[in-house]
């Protein structure tokens, strides 16, 4: 099918005006010059992904609507700021950019100018390191964000990657979250400056050694940031993270593309304990319990890791019983060594763009929709390579299916529009390198934003 959901993409984009002029006065980018005013629609997307010495980045952005899309790019580092250049992306098409990402503290802002469109980064690791780091950049910065994703072993190192793109300085707080002891504040990371246009790397493991999770909590007194994480192990695995701005009491957590085992994550920032379970949702398989996760009592200020196993295209559901907010991660193994991972999301939606995760010599995508609701959803997935090439499939109430891979491999380097007719969650994956075994990253796709009116 060529086409499928244009007409629903018609009425939507067509109101996403009021959203972009919205976002535009709240976030304060230039006009660009020559828009008529009250029809260029703009908005702001940060990307803190962090890198290193040899490594390449690349900032993926994909344009579900009508007319062409302006996108200005600039690089962020702990010494200041770099024009990256600008590219215009065609309605319906996918357009990837190579940035600056030689250094721990690497960031990116991307400046959309003409129409909505989804952003996201894939970092791929170079000189003495190996790995391939995914995951969607994010458009509403903010004064606090939390991510569980630290690891301090000695075979790896995380790092948190703060970004403040704006004009006036930021001041943050940072908390680190432990499975066995009290949360660590330091008084280095505390009243911490993050200078006006830069971004920074805080070395996880100079605080905290020997962790198998650290969770981390990162406050700005003053000022508004993005947060990332960024973990790497050895010489060769990379997983990079967006960090969340909130708590919740339900996270949907999807897999894909791995080997079929990881790691569950928990963050519990209040005092009081919580209650929780996981539920394993799978394709063609009853839903069960993920791992020995059935209903776990778990203390406050704490995190926790459980191990569990999926066979194909899957997802965790972590739920509270009864009061209390927690963050919530999931990491997949690779088939060779390097994982991925990935915050999942606190609500379904019913449109998502997903942006290719797979670089490199013959990348293998995957991409899966889970479905947490009680009645099965009907979606319809459109590739944005130009051409339309469209495929509808059914997931089932309390489950997941995956998008047939011949479909996804008519263009790998595409993003991928999927609308549904009830709610639903989507995340991308790949793996490239020689035998389909080396890199693999996994990536949240971007919520379509709603017709304003809609329920």
């Amino acid at each position: 099918m060529r086409g499928s959901g244009r007409a629903w993409l018609a009425i939507a984009l067509a109101a996403l005006a009021v959203v972009g002029a919205t976002a535009a006065e709240r976030l304060g980018p230039a006009t660009p010059s020559g828009g008529a005013a009250g029809v260029a629609v703009s908005s702001i997307w940060l990307c803190p992904h962090g890198g290193g010495p040899g490594w390449r980045g690349t900032i993926e952005i994909a344009n579900p609507g009508d007319t062409a899309v302006e996108a200005r790019l600039t690089s962020f580092g702990d010494g200041g700021s770099t024009a990256a250049g600008q590219v215009e992306v065609p309605a319906h098409e996918t357009v990837s950019r190579d940035v600056s990402d030689r250094a721990r503290g690497a960031a990116t802002e991307v400046q959309l100018f003409g129409g909505w469109a989804a952003v996201a980064w894939v970092v791929r690791a170079g000189g003495n390191e190996a790995g391939l780091g995914a995951e969607p950049c994010t458009s509403e910065p903010g004064p606090h964000w939390a991510v569980v994703d630290g690891v301090t072993t000695k075979q790896t190192h995380s790092y948190l990657i703060v970004m403040n793109p704006f004009a006036s300085d930021a001041v943050i707080d940072v908390a680190l979250f432990l499975a066995g002891r009290p949360p660590v504040r330091d008084s280095a990371w505390t009243d911490l400056p993050v200078r006006a246009g830069r971004s920074i790397a805080l070395d996880v493991g100079s605080r905290v050694l020997g962790e198998s999770i650290v969770g981390a909590d990162v406050t700005a007194t003053r000022g508004r940031i993005a947060v990332g994480s960024l973990a790497v192990r050895g010489s060769g695995s990379v997983r990079s993270t967006l960090a969340s701005s909130s708590y919740a009491s339900s996270w949907i957590l999807p897999v894909a593309g791995g080997a079929g085992g990881g790691f569950v994550s928990l963050l519990v920032p209040g005092d009081l304990g919580v209650r929780f379970g996981a539920t394993l949702l799978q394709a063609d398989e009853q839903e069960q319990t993920a791992g020995n996760l059935a209903l776990v009592r778990q203390g406050g200020t704490s995190t926790v890791i459980a191990p569990f196993s999926t066979v194909g295209p899957s997802a965790v559901i972590v739920t509270i019983t009864g009061e209390g907010q927690v963050l919530a991660d999931l990491r997949s193994a690779g088939r060779g060594p390097d994982d991925a991972a990935t915050g999942g999301a606190a609500a379904p939606a019913a449109g998502w763009v997903v942006l290719p995760t797979a670089v490199g010599g013959s990348p293998a995508p995957a991409l899966v929709l889970v479905n947490p609701g009680d009645t099965p959803v009907m979606a319809t997935a459109t590739l944005l390579d130009g051409g339309g090439d469209a495929v509808s499939i059914t997931v089932p109430q309390r489950g997941t299916a995956a998008l047939p891979v011949r479909f996804l491999r008519g263009d790998a380097t595409a993003g991928v529009l999927i609308t549904g007719d009830g709610d639903f969650v989507a995340l991308g994956a790949g793996t490239s390198g020689p035998g389909q075994t080396g890199w693999y990253a996994m990536a949240m796709g971007v919520p379509v934003p709603p017709t304003p009116g809609a329920p």
